[in-house]
């Protein structure tokens, strides 16, 4: 830079003159020449068409439009109301968190731990290529900077904050173009302050809350600070954020090599990022188109020369064929899950934006510490490499148009925390994709019917197992009464049927009788205590079967069932412990909230029968009971789930220790794919897989028991037995909670096996 303020390059030109801020006539601006090179030829009709009414009435229009702003403008200016809105709007701006982006001009890797301090995955931008940090002070050397500021924001080194004198010009602007302004009247720093905290509502207290951050993020920050940030955090399209992915993204190299030209179409971007989409033929056309209006702005300006100017435009930019090559280094789901948590709350403690947040945590060298336990994830892991469980014989499926995947999650009961995850059949191939464990949203099926019926109407005292229901033929559906509905899965009725056995054999029509009993507010409540809420959705029977507008994700179903197995207590889900920064300083603590949702003995009974459906139920036969490595059983609970026309499976259980929630199906991007019939029970095949092989160190317990449960001997007519019931072999030891209403009458005898009344002996006469 001269005495005179200029700032010289090497490379730019051969011409190495100072920059000159001399204006050009409005003939010579790129604007002009845009113009001359797409205006052909002469209208040769008029381009609309009203009368002198319709023409007095938009001008009158316009001008009651400035009267209006005019008044507006004065009242907030003098009046007491207007500044007190005013002295609101500013009160209540947060305070901008940017320390970890200031600190240092050096990108520092991160690194993810598992639950004994090894590291599981490392971050960095080079290894993220969707956004990389790059100081200011590295591209320096190039026009990034001049290239923005003369499209975005051309007194930008002027302006404390906000430009005034641009604000105004686009509200003359909207004036006159029927309230919409050709451009915006934002600056760069507003502009920043908009990508920090990703607020872009439109509304009056938004727009001062920005004006005043805007100001103090100039007072706190150098104009150079802030065009880093902007240059790190603009849009770029593709989910590329910042100059030094789309230069990798775009033109294959650094951003302090861009040339000039490619600075200015780069400049161009953040604007319309779809619009001006380089990977589209129309995009990139677009783009082309501003990137010359932005050399135009930057000759106008006196950033550049004629010459640079226009060998600028003759320049032909070579773009990349395809995207930067990606780094080999896979992320494992589990890893990937626990970054996005950190960055969630991250945005949520500091009030910053996605973008942002990802930017600190991928280049900070933040230390996350995760809830990941190897041993679990390793079975898992295996699990999900595992033809044999996936396809019984693939030779069924050689013309699917997709093979059979999943989703499974494993959460220690004992603290909540995420154990193991899975999302997806197969060796991972990418970063960022589709995790099936969290993203998947699949129909539950029956695996429902304990969260939102059953366990419910224990809680409320309606039912116990013992009770009786008839399974027949009904009409349930309220806006169908004639249908027959719902129908079992064997579409067959058991008649007088306990609670017990139609969990354990999964009866369609009791589970909706007893959702109606509990009421669906009631049990739609329920779910949501448990971490599902579909509240939003309204309530109907079918959701007691597993019908949802939205389904279930493996994490809500498994972090449900957990609220069984920790005996009635919620924890959320969580997959970190803390985050420390690079110098040790704690950034975010795990406080993973907990209420509880269900009594103890409401669990208890709720597990008692779920264990009968690993045992004789819907779950017999491809799993059993868990055992540790001395073959001693650890008691285990679960329930199937299939949608009508088995496309999902699902298979939700639990031990005292751990608890898995396993999906299994198709991903059904190009048709529906209905699971073949071998493979119907894989979902709980998967399941016992993980679970049999984690609990080999475990002692062998049970669900604890609570004192006032108690157990009594009892008919299956519902009543307590007698010698007549246990003659006909129909007497079974079930679990009541002591003092119940519930529990069977005393001193009634069963109606069912009624004793055989005893005949009077015969009289006999004597003669003499």
């Amino acid at each position: 830079m001269d005495n005179n303020g200029y700032r010289y390059r090497s490379g730019h030109s051969t011409n190495s003159q100072p920059r000159t801020s001399t204006q050009v006539s409005p003939e010579k601006t790129a604007l002009a020449d845009e113009l001359r090179s797409t205006i052909k030829g002469k209208p040769t009709r008029c381009g609309f068409n009203r009368s002198v009414f319709h023409e007095i009435m938009s001008v009158t229009s316009d001008i009651l439009k400035v009267v209006v702003v005019i008044v507006l403008c004065i009242c907030f200016v003098i009046g007491g109301f207007g500044a007190g809105m005013l002295l609101g709007y500013v009160s209540t701006t947060q305070t901008l968190s940017i320390s970890d982006l200031t600190q240092t001009e050096e990108t520092q890797t991160s690194f993810v731990y598992d639950i004994n301090g090894t590291v599981i995955s490392k971050l960095t931008g080079t290894e993220n290529v969707d956004r990389v940090y790059v100081s200011y002070s590295s591209v320096r050397s190039t026009y990034i900077d001049e290239a923005i500021i003369s499209i975005e924001d051309e007194r930008f080194y002027e302006h404390s904050g906000i430009d005034v004198q641009r604000i105004g010009s686009a509200i003359l602007s909207a004036l006159a173009n029927g309230g919409t302004a050709t451009y915006g009247g934002s600056t760069i720093t507003q502009q920043t302050v908009k990508l920090i905290t990703g607020q872009d509502e439109h509304s009056t207290s938004r727009k001062v809350q920005e004006w005043f951050s805007a100001m103090a993020l100039e007072q706190d920050l150098s104009k150079d600070e802030i065009l880093e940030l902007y240059i790190n955090l603009a849009p770029m399209g593709n989910n590329f954020v910042g100059i030094q992915a789309a230069a990798q993204n775009y033109f294959g190299k650094d951003a302090r090599e861009l040339t000039l030209a490619e600075s200015a179409f780069l400049a161009g971007l953040p604007k319309s990022p779809s619009y001006y989409n380089p990977m589209r033929e129309s995009g990139r056309r677009n783009a082309l188109r501003r990137m010359r209006i932005v050399l135009g702005k930057m000759y106008e300006l006196g950033y550049i020369t004629e010459e640079e100017y226009q060998a600028a435009l003759n320049q032909e930019l070579v773009f990349k064929s395809s995207n930067a090559t990606r780094s080999t280094d896979i992320n494992s789901y589990f890893s990937e899950y626990a970054v996005s948590e950190v960055i969630n709350d991250l945005m949520v403690q500091r009030n910053i934006s996605f973008s942002l947040a990802t930017t600190i945590v991928y280049n900070r060298g933040y230390q996350i510490f995760t809830t990941l336990e190897p041993d679990v994830q390793a079975v898992v892991d295996e699990a999900f490499m595992n033809q044999d469980l996936f396809q019984c014989d693939p030779s069924l499926l050689v013309d699917y148009p997709e093979k059979p995947t999943g989703g499974m999650v494993v959460i220690n009961v004992q603290t909540g925390a995420i154990a193991a995850m899975q999302g997806g059949y197969g060796q991972k191939v990418m970063n960022l994709g589709l995790n099936r464990a969290v993203d998947a949203y699949r129909s539950p099926g029956s695996s429902i019917k304990p969260l939102i019926a059953y366990a419910p109407a224990l809680e409320l005292q309606l039912i116990c197992p013992s009770m009786l229901y008839i399974d027949q033929e009904s009409h349930l559906d309220p806006t169908n009464p004639e249908a027959v509905w719902p129908l079992n899965a064997d579409r067959s009725y058991a008649g007088a049927i306990t609670i017990r056995q139609a969990v354990t054999h999964s009866k369609n029509t009791i589970a909706v009788m007893v959702w109606n009993d509990v009421g669906g507010d009631t049990a739609l409540w329920f779910l949501a205590q448990e971490g599902i809420d579909r509240t939003s959705e309204g309530a109907y029977p079918a959701q007691a079967i597993g019908a949802f507008t939205t389904g279930m994700t493996p994490l809500e179903m498994c972090g449900a069932y957990s609220t069984l197995a920790s005996g009635g207590i919620y924890t959320e889900p969580y997959a970190y412990t803390k985050v420390l920064d690079n110098d040790g300083n704690v950034v975010l603590q795990s406080n993973p909230s907990s209420h509880r949702v269900f009594s103890t003995e409401t669990t208890f009974l709720m597990s008692s029968m779920l264990m009968d459906v690993i045992t004789s139920g819907t779950a017999s036969g491809n799993a059993s009971l868990i055992t540790n490595s001395a073959g001693q059983v650890i008691e285990t609970a679960g329930k199937t789930g299939t949608t009508d026309d088995n496309l999902d499976k699902w298979f939700c259980g639990y031990t005292p220790y751990y608890c898995a929630a396993v999906w299994y199906g198709y991903d059904n991007r190009l048709r529906q794919t209905v699971i073949p019939s071998c493979d119907r029970s894989n979902a709980i095949r998967i399941w016992y897989y993980v679970m049999s092989r984690i609990h080999g160190d475990n002692d062998s317990i049970g669900f604890p028991r609570p004192d006032d449960i108690i157990s009594a001997e009892v008919c299956t007519s519902g009543y307590f037995a007698t010698d007549e019931c246990r003659a006909a072999n129909s007497t079974y030891e079930d679990y009541f909670v002591a003092g119940s209403p519930l529990l069977p009458p005393e001193g009634v005898v069963c109606p069912v096996h009624i004793p055989t009344p005893t005949p009077p002996p015969e009289e006999t006469t004597g003669g003499v």
